[in-house]
């Protein structure tokens, strides 16, 4: 009885489409290819038409021939592969633009090299006032950190910024520290959670932990203007729909704020943002949390267009392992018997998950170590007791370190798991910090997933430990299924094996349980009729791919809303459209 009502039903929906093809042609029409829906059913077709911003039908091609008109523009996969676009999960997008024309260093290089990359750097732009630069990984200079006085070596003639790897931390020199008037005599924002590191004496060296240390160095040297975000933002849009991205959440305009959102906003309105975007308010600070809820709801009234909205709260509970500000359970081995203050005190935390339960707004907690992890899953699950009817998604992201007894409680909970692959690298770092038995619990993803768990992928780009290559899904993806370096089988395996994805595991933490993160799960996530068409295609099918060649997959085309936002500069499109090599 059950299998004949489905084919009645499936008889009955096809009819439909038949009826409706007189009606409605196809803008686009994709076919000779596999087109991979990502529906509850793993369903494969071979061709998928596009009207406006919807999916018009999927299916094989006489199917989708349907609704091909003289109008209809055709593309001849040849093989190639469709998916849903790609989402990456967490990424700060309008905070990366003032970095882009800044020192673009490495967490492999040595102090020496660090140094000389900027030395070079400053020769090369005299113009810039003052000098930024990320991606450098302090402890090679020292548990420490580096100084003012080896960055005045290199820039001794401006204000110089330098951004760790992480990007919980920071460095400037002693110029950026005068702009700031940032002296022995200046009190730490918050002891013990956002300091000055300091000498013997108390005097600042030039390392700075955390947000609300680095915040007044960032506004006295003005990093920050909105010409240079409206400016940088349109290439680095484009960047992001070049590897597929149709979909993304901010999670955290850091420093841009309201300029960010100004500018995500316009391009949007404008409909030249060619990909969708959710933006969170960011929340490090006690004394932010106080309006943080206000704040929220002004921001999600002001900005909800379809392409950019402003939808949740994110709240940082602690730092990162190589700043020595994870919060951890038990103390650090090195140095021995650290023990990282939360950046928000715990209290404050379940205050603040619990408002947001009572007033309906998204959840986004950063949490690190195992300790910072407990208090968010915690603090959710006091939310969800309290206001049982509510239906807020809650994320915790990052959860690099998560202790056994943590690891149910995402699928008991319904709480997404969110991280980056692309950090999966053989952690040395957290080695000689947590010691070898926390180091076995670094990212816990296939057992989150086993016990029921919902894990989404994304970059926290600019954060990286591979440069733009982050920005890849590719890259994410198959550093999850091998976590090891990309390319590379003879790299050491980050702890564990037994916690890597399946390919098809990883391509729906960037798909599917993406949009159902972000809450966009009927509209994009899958390729399904009256869906949004947001698709990517691919010129070779991961599936079927060496799992350490995934990486070098390369995106032929991206489609966002309906519209054709890159095409690979390898490819034509003839005068009948036709996709040609």
């Amino acid at each position: 009885m059950r299998n004949v009502l489905g084919l009645t039903l499936f008889s009955l929906f096809f009819l439909a489409q038949q009826a409706s093809a007189s009606l409605m042609g196809a803008d686009l029409v994709l076919r000779g290819g596999t087109v991979y829906s990502m529906d509850s059913q793993g369903n494969r077709h071979s061709a998928i038409a596009i009207a406006a911003d919807q999916i018009l039908a999927v299916g094989s091609e006489a199917d989708v021939a349907l609704f091909t008109t003289e109008a209809t523009r055709i593309i001849e996969l040849e093989g190639r592969v469709v998916f849903p676009g790609f989402i990456d999960t967490h990424i700060h997008t309008m905070d990366t633009l003032p970095l882009l024309n800044g020192a673009m260093l490495s967490p492999g290089q040595s102090a020496e090299e660090v140094l000389e990359a900027i030395a070079a750097h400053a020769k090369q732009y005299p113009e810039q006032n003052p000098i930024l630069g990320s991606g450098f990984l302090a402890r090679a200079f020292g548990i420490d950190g580096p100084t003012a006085a080896q960055l005045d070596a290199v820039v001794p003639d401006r204000p110089a910024l330098i951004i760790d790897e992480g990007g919980h931390t920071a460095w400037a020199n002693s110029l950026a520290l005068q702009a700031a008037n940032i002296s022995a005599d200046t009190p730490d924002p918050v002891p013990g959670a956002h300091f000055f590191q300091r000498d013997m004496l108390g005097n600042p060296t030039g390392w700075l932990v955390e947000g609300a240390a680095i915040d007044p160095v960032t506004d006295a040297l003005g990093v920050v203007s909105e010409s240079t975000l409206r400016e940088r933002a349109p290439q680095f849009f484009s960047d992001m729909a070049a590897v597929g991205l149709t979909a993304a959440f901010d999670a955290g305009m850091i420093d841009t704020g309201q300029y960010g959102m100004k500018v995500a906003d316009e391009l949007a309105q404008a409909n030249t943002l060619p990909l969708r975007l959710v933006g969170s308010l960011y929340i490090n600070k006690p004394k932010d949390l106080k309006t943080a809820h206000a704040k929220l709801s002004e921001l999600r009234e002001a900005y909800q267009h379809e392409l950019f909205s402003m939808t949740t709260l994110k709240l940082s509970l602690d730092g990162t392992v190589e700043a020595k500000t994870a919060v951890t359970l038990a103390p650090y081995i090195a140095p021995e018997g650290h023990e990282a203050s939360p950046l928000l005190p715990d209290e404050q935390v379940f205050n603040a998950v619990y408002e947001a339960y009572s007033l309906g707004f998204d959840l986004h907690l950063h949490a690190i170590g195992d300790g910072a992890v407990r208090t968010a899953l915690d603090a959710i699950e006091a939310g969800q007791a309290a206001h049982p009817s509510s239906d807020v998604r809650a994320t915790i992201c990052h959860i690099e370190v998560v202790d056994q007894a943590d690891i149910e409680r995402f699928g008991q909970l319904g709480v997404v798991a969110q991280t980056t692959p692309t950090w999966f690298e053989y952690d040395e770092i957290a080695m000689e910090f947590l010691g070898p038995e926390r180091f076995e619990q670094l990212y816990p993803l296939a057992s989150i997933q086993r016990n029921g768990g919902r894990v989404t992928l994304g970059s926290d780009y600019p954060v990286s430990w591979i440069g733009k290559d982050a920005l890849n899904p590719m890259f994410n993806i198959e550093m999850a299924v091998t976590r090891q370096r990309a390319g590379d089988k003879h790299y050491p395996i980050q702890a564990r094996a037994n916690e890597r994805l399946s390919v098809d595991q990883a391509i729906r933490a960037h798909t599917v349980d993406a949009a159902w993160q972000i809450r966009m799960e009927d509209m994009i996530g899958t390729l399904e009729p009256g869906k949004k068409a947001d698709l990517v295609v691919l010129d070779r099918d991961p599936y079927l791919s060496d799992p350490y060649a995934i990486h070098r997959i390369e995106v032929d085309l991206t489609v966002s809303n309906g519209r054709l936002v890159y095409e690979t500069t390898n490819s034509d499109v003839g005068p009948n459209g036709r996709f040609d090599n």
